[in-house]
């Protein structure tokens, strides 16, 4: 019984001890919703959380200075805010391109999310349209954002991160709806 008493004292003085070494719990900014690069920061947007600060985040009693700032990058609900996430908007890369693409029922896999890597794949149009340019080869991108209707009838709106010269060869094909998004493999270039 002595030992245990000495094992829970020698336990609650290392915890102590840590602490304060990683700066206390003075709480930290997290966000409470999907949030994209380049979004203006609102009091509605930031809630705090108890936790350490050490690890670069912004402690809560920062929090009311970052409303009217902006992301650098996209965040999910529940992410930490670091100094790296606030700033001029860094996403996507001058490289890189965002494309929006409505799909309806089986153009996409119903379970699509984000992070997944989709083969976006033209499909045969109008004979005329198709004569006059060559159909491209599909080309990989991944799901940024997937925002599914409330009618089941309409299409869901899918955000893909290809790069900008990717992101040219589809364009015409996305604007039409002549496409198909084959998820693929994680490991897929």
């Amino acid at each position: 019984m002595l030992f245990g008493t000495v094992l829970v004292a020698a336990c609650a003085l290392g915890s102590a001890a840590v602490t304060l070494r990683t700066g206390g719990m003075d709480g930290a900014v997290a966000v409470r919703a999907d949030l994209p690069a380049g979004h203006v920061l609102t009091a509605d947007d930031l809630r705090t959380v108890t936790g350490s600060t050490a690890a670069g985040l912004i402690p809560a009693s920062r929090a009311e200075s970052l409303v009217g700032r902006r992301l650098t990058l996209p965040v999910v609900a529940g992410a930490l805010l670091t100094e790296k996430n606030i700033g001029a908007a860094a996403y996507p890369r001058p490289d890189q391109a965002l494309i929006g693409a409505a799909v309806r029922p089986g153009q996409y896999t119903p379970g699509l999310a984000p992070g997944d890597r989709v083969a976006v794949a033209e499909l045969p149009g109008d004979t005329v349209v198709t004569s006059t340019r060559a159909r491209s080869q599909p080309v990989i991108a991944v799901v940024t954002d997937v925002r599914r209707p409330e009618q089941p009838q309409s299409p869901a709106v899918v955000t893909l991160l290809l790069s900008r010269n990717d992101a040219e060869k589809i364009a015409v094909p996305v604007a039409q709806g002549l496409f198909s998004l084959v998820q693929v493999s994680p490991e897929a270039r």
